[in-house]
């Protein structure tokens, strides 16, 4: 705490003099305020208190000194150690989540903060340059950062005794990147290709490369890995497959593993059924898949009306009455000469996709039908067609069609001067007003999006003892948490747009920024773990509401109102106040960082 003058002031107080703001001239006050500005004003610092937690974390499992024994370096050339700047570089998505950083400004995002506090030695912010950062990535990239990872992931297990889960999902994503980069056919033996592709927005006109991901069921990263840009997805779940073997090994057959469409082809399944190491899954079935098999059971579902009730189903977070009621029906399937159990399931929640699709195509029909400029009269008839058959056929897959009609207009050029009984015009010819009376649901359509979005299919190797319907549709509803991994690194800094142009130190820097998801899954699982101990959910959501299943966002978010000021060695932490000291108690406690006394 700082200092206490006799007169109750601090030293602060007496550099910086409060004065009350001038409702009346704020322009006045605020020269005021600057002439009150010392010459020589005290070395403030402010770091924000989320920092020094994740540090705690990382602290814990080991990760400075594991980058330092991954990472060739000799100590008596390097003034920060590869560990602090793998640390630099992780604490990024923490210090700054309102602006994408690239390497060159790490060191203003660590200007105003007390490295000492954060590094364990006063280094100087103006040393993280980007020369030194990028000496690292280079020499982090030919250390194997997935192995490096893997073992990372092993070491937060162990240290904070996490239940393992038997349950592991995966997925891909798509990372922009920006500059100009030299597009060639040719792999780079330390990174991904960087080539223009098909991003999750739809752009083709992009540069961009992939990253694989799978997580477990508690939301931590077990295995992640850059890709090059036209990487198939196919591909990435064989080769995801052949190293979570390695990495559990005979524990792999207990485990299930969990994608999305792509997973399912016959390559991968032969994979999958590998004598001796068979792998359990669940998958959505594509609709080309194996002779379109899901649609021709759909069908048999429909036909035979034979549903099992399985009540509501299946985000916690959701309540009550948002959550869909499915119904399913149960198929044995031969496949490829090997058995299957195929799953049909139909969702009470397709009114209201029917209901969303239908604003959006109707939003999308209007845009369509402005650009094509119907207000200004077609010459000929053959035009006014033209233009109403290419709207047809830009609108052919929505949900909504224009009823459109023709209206001739006869256009007269009459000579000058004053009209008599006798007078004709000097030309007469028609123009063609196209209108759009309405925009009408189409019927059809409409009944055959309600027919896909109300069933769908999913394939499995489990046998009903082991896993029933409703555990099946459970598990792969769950999905969303490797989603949820590429939603909040797209939300940090540097993960959506990559501000390098050297693929070896991308594939550095996406390990380093997992490694931050890493800290953020630790997080929120050792909070879930520790509000079970106490014996009501405390009352610290929004609006005053009861937490029960606190996520790494709400924890960011609610200890990012917390700061440590450093004032001549002195530390404080700010921004607490009467009213939310309980809820930093709270905070502190559930990431294991506080005592249960005052909490319950």
């Amino acid at each position: 705490m700082p200092k206490q003058r006799k007169n109750g002031q601090t030293k602060m107080d007496h550099l910086y003099p409060k004065t009350k703001m001038s409702v009346t001239d704020p322009i006045k006050e605020i020269r005021n305020l600057i002439d009150c500005i010392p010459e020589s004003p005290s070395q403030t610092q402010i770091t924000p208190l989320i920092a020094l937690i994740v540090r705690s974390i990382l602290d814990k499992i080991g990760f400075v000194e594991l980058v330092n024994e991954t990472v060739s370096w000799d100590p008596n050339q390097c003034s920060i150690s590869p560990g602090n700047r793998a640390l630099a570089l992780v604490l990024l998505p923490f210090l700054s989540t309102k602006q994408r950083v690239a390497l060159v400004h790490v060191s203003q995002q660590l200007e105003n903060i007390d490295t000492e506090l954060i590094f364990g030695s006063a280094i100087p912010a103006t040393s993280f340059t980007d020369d030194c950062l990028g000496r690292f990535l280079d020499k982090f990239a030919d250390a194997c950062p997935a192995n490096f990872f893997q073992q990372l992931s092993l070491r937060a297990y162990a240290t904070y005794d996490i239940p393992q889960s038997l349950i592991l999902h995966s997925d891909v994503t798509s990372h922009e990147v920006c500059g100009e980069y030299e597009l060639d056919d040719t792999p780079d033996a330390h990174g991904p290709t960087v080539c223009f592709g098909l991003n999750k927005t739809g752009r083709r006109d992009r540069r961009i490369f992939q990253t694989g991901v799978v997580s477990d069921g508690n939301g931590l990263i077990r295995y992640c890995r850059t890709m090059d840009g036209n990487h198939a997805d196919s591909v990435w779940n064989m080769e995801a497959l052949t190293v979570l073997q390695e990495i559990f090994g005979e524990e792999f057959r207990n485990h299930t593993y969990i994608a999305d469409s792509k997973l399912l082809n016959r390559p991968n399944l032969e994979v999958l059924n590998r004598q001796g190491s068979e792998v359990r899954f669940i998958s959505h079935i594509p609709a080309n898949f194996a002779g379109k098999i899901a649609d021709k059971y759909r069908s048999i579902a429909r036909e035979r009306n034979q549903w099992v009730d399985l009540g509501q189903c299946c985000t916690e977070e959701e309540t009550p009455d948002k959550r869909a009621i499915y119904r399913s029906q149960r198929f044995e399937v031969d496949i490829y000469g090997l058995p299957y159990t195929l799953v049909v399931y139909e969702t009470s929640a397709a009114d209201e996709r029917v209901k969303s699709q239908i604003k959006t195509d109707t939003t999308d029909l209007e845009t369509l039908i402005k650009d094509k400029k119907f207000k200004k009269p077609f010459a000929c008839e053959p035009d006014a067609l033209r233009a109403i058959e290419e709207l047809n056929e830009q609108s052919r897959k929505l949900l909504v069609q224009p009823v459109i009609e023709i209206e001739s207009e006869l256009k007269q050029r009459w000579p000058r001067g004053r009209r008599g009984e006798e007078t004709k015009p000097l030309e007469e010819w028609s123009v063609y007003h196209v209108r759009v009376k309405e925009i009408r649901v189409h019927e059809e359509r409409v009944k055959r999006f309600r027919d896909k979005k109300e069933t769908f299919a999913l394939l499995t190797n489990h046998a009903e003892s082991d896993m029933d319907d409703r555990a099946v549709l459970r598990h792969y509803k769950q999905q969303h948490i490797v989603e949820n991994i590429f939603r909040t690194m797209k939300w940090s800094v540097m993960a959506d747009r990559i501000y390098l142009n050297n693929p070896k130190r991308i594939d550095a820097m996406m390990t380093i920024l997992y490694v931050s998801y890493l800290v953020m899954g630790i997080l929120q699982m050792i909070a879930r773990m520790n509000i079970r101990n106490l014996p009501e959910p405390p009352r610290i959501y929004i609006d005053n509401k009861p937490l029960k299943s606190p996520t790494a966002a709400f924890l960011i978010q609610s200890l990012g109102s917390f700061d440590i000021l450093t004032e001549d060695e002195n530390r404080q932490i700010t921004g607490v106040t009467e009213q939310n000291r309980y809820r930093l108690s709270v905070l502190l406690y559930l990431i294991g960082m506080g005592s249960e006394e005052g909490v319950s």
